[in-house]
């Protein structure tokens, strides 16, 4: 193995240097990033996707950058163009390639001029340039002479070692990822039904006839036991029966808000025509649109109860390990199609304050 290792070239590079620099310059990559992020936010954290201190990415783009510019190291212009262009590229398709397995943006550029989908921008991509002069001049003779130093037999070993421990981090990372992209998924889906029975409600009670105020207080606090009584329950739910059933009710909220917004919009034209209607049928109408109320104002009260379970679940007390660290180290992370920040779902969550103020109305 040894023997392999350090007798297959690629590029002029041994497998055996190839590997440790991957290594290398993925700690490095992670250093600079948790000093970075120290610098800008004052705040110390893990900035690395992986668990460990690692950033696979700039292994990635330094064992690239080597293969490729190495015989341009000479060349300060051809370097720091190769040094713009290869890492840049590696950037953008990693940022693809991570939305498009967990519909999630972990760095986003589109707040900077000249971004290509937010993924890259043109002022970090000339500072890759600048990165690359420096490391493939200062930077790479060192570490190279360092590698040199450390026994084959000794390196292999070690290095045996910390792959293995690198591939177990990969992989309880991906759970972690996969599983909190869900969560985003259902947080978004759970918010978006919680606005739009809100806002059916509101049309809905926009056009009603209230002709049963002491029936709709009865049925309001059934619906506020009912709410009790399930936000008791909701701890003792399995995570995927409860990420389940969350969705279940959003599909039958939305529904429902559809139906209601239609309603309501029928209610305000019949209004117009109001002196054609029959008192009979006009009552009837009132009859169907407050069961209908009624029907939304428990859809709204079980869907508060499980944001108050999501917000439990995700944001305070994560149950797969790593996702408090991602929430840590990426806390401008978007995500869907819409890009949503994570403050903005945790907005979404809580409509209890416009709850209160149309209780107030009413």
């Amino acid at each position: 193995m040894v023997a392999f290792l350090t007798q297959t070239t690629v590029c002029g590079f041994s497998l055996y240097q190839t590997l440790a620099y991957f290594l290398i310059y993925s700690c490095l990559g992670w250093c600079l990033e948790v000093v970075y992020a120290a610098v800008t936010t004052g705040k110390l954290v893990n900035r690395g996707f992986l668990n460990g201190p690692v950033c696979p990415i700039y292994g990635f783009g330094m064992v690239i950058v080597l293969y490729a510019l190495t015989p341009l190291v000479d060349n300060t212009l051809l370097l720091y163009l190769g040094g713009v262009i290869l890492p840049s590229v590696l950037e953008l398709v990693g940022g693809w390639a991570l939305y498009k397995l967990y519909r999630t943006r972990w760095w986003d550029y589109s707040d900077y001029p000249f971004n290509i989908g937010g993924y890259i921008c043109l002022e970090f991509c000339l500072l890759w340039g600048v990165g690359t002069l420096v490391v493939m001049r200062i930077v790479h003779p060192i570490i190279a002479g360092l590698v040199a130093m450390v026994p084959t037999l000794v390196g292999v070993i070690l290095m045996c070692i910390l792959y293995a421990v690198y591939a177990t981090d990969v992989v309880a990372t991906a759970i972690a990822a996969s599983t909190l992209a869900d969560t985003l998924d259902t947080m978004e889906k759970l918010g978006d039904s919680i606005h739009a029975v809100s806002d059916a409600m509101t049309e809905l009670l926009g056009t009603t006839a209230m002709t049963a105020d002491q029936k709709m207080d009865e049925s309001r606090l059934q619906l506020k036991l009912a709410a009790a009584e399930a936000r008791d329950n909701a701890p003792k739910l399995k995570p995927r029966e409860a990420m389940a059933a969350i969705r279940a009710r959003t599909d039958e909220a939305m529904e429902t808000a559809r139906r209601a917004s239609e309603t309501a919009r029928l209610n305000a034209a019949e209004a117009a025509n109001a002196a054609k209607l029959a008192a009979q049928g006009a009552s009837e109408r009132a009859a169907e649109r407050a069961a209908e109320l009624l029907q939304l104002e428990e859809l709204s009260a079980e869907l508060q109860v499980r944001s108050d379970e999501m917000r439990a679940q995700m944001l305070k007390k994560p149950r797969v390990i790593g996702q408090r660290r991602m929430l840590r180290a990426y806390p401008k992370l978007k995500h869907g199609v819409k890009r949503t920040s994570l403050e903005t779902l945790r907005k979404k969550l809580d409509r209890r304050e416009s709850d209160q103020d149309r209780d107030s109305k009413e």
